[in-house]
């Protein structure tokens, strides 16, 4: 069960399941999410649909064995001047765990609820793309094969075709995210950068084809990451995205 406090209550027994067509940051894992959440009537926190109905243990296919169990807190730790910070990221996404989190201790492994839900392989316009956490190419949206080369040392999840076309960090699109959120509030989705994918086009050919499924891409790791399965059946928010370009 998974329980959120305000200053005077337990929102609990107050979430209501709502949507609205746009960005918000969850209570819970402290993520971004979109459109379906839940809403405490008395406070207004707000939880993925995945943070509202954790499992107390888990799996993934990318990490056969692991056995995650759901943590409603962070690790943390003293860092500079003795202030707390975060001290576990992500396996999948590379971000930092701040909220609600999936922890397999025997391996050091961490998901966040929302990264536990990525599909191992998708089909997307006739092309198979894999779930790969090791990968010889670079992404097409940061040129990088890893997501950072800090004392961190993140290498984090991946969607590579198996034609080897295209290449995209789980982290990339997160970012791609939180950028516009950062500049523009709530009109991110309207709003995210995809310049630096159509530059990767260029050596690329079929450059339609290369587009369309872009737009399918991020549709469906938006889905995933963002909380909200609703996004798979429309073209809203990606057509918002596009119009960005």
């Amino acid at each position: 069960m998974a329980i959120t406090r305000s200053l005077t209550h337990v929102c609990y027994d107050h979430y209501e399941l709502k949507t609205y067509e746009k960005l918000f940051n969850c209570d819970g894992c402290k993520m971004k999410g979109f459109g379906e959440r839940y809403t405490c009537n008395l406070c207004g926190h707000e939880l993925h649909k995945e943070c509202r109905h954790p499992k107390s243990e888990v799996s993934h296919e990318n990490f056969g064995g692991s056995i995650f169990t759901f943590l409603d807190k962070p690790f943390t730790r003293s860092g500079k001047k003795n202030r707390r910070e975060f001290s576990k990221c992500c396996d999948a996404c590379g971000k930092d765990i701040c909220g609600f989190n999936y922890h397999c201790e025997e391996d050091n492994l961490d998901l966040h609820p929302c990264c536990r839900k990525l599909e191992k392989k998708l089909v997307i316009d006739d092309t198979i793309f894999d779930l790969e956490t090791k990968v010889s190419s670079k992404c097409g949206k940061c040129r990088k094969k890893k997501i950072s080369s800090d004392e961190k040392n993140v290498q984090g999840w991946s969607y590579v075709s198996q034609c080897r076309k295209y290449h995209f960090h789980v982290y990339c699109i997160t970012e791609m995210v939180h950028e516009a959120y950062m500049k523009h509030g709530d009109l991110a989705l309207e709003n995210m950068d995809l310049r630096d994918l159509v530059s990767y086009n260029r050596n690329i050919e079929g450059g339609n084809t290369f587009l369309t499924t872009i737009k399918s891409i991020i549709k469906i790791l938006l889905s995933a990451l963002l909380g909200d399965p609703t996004m798979l059946f429309s073209n809203f928010a990606v057509e918002m995205i596009w119009r960005g370009m």
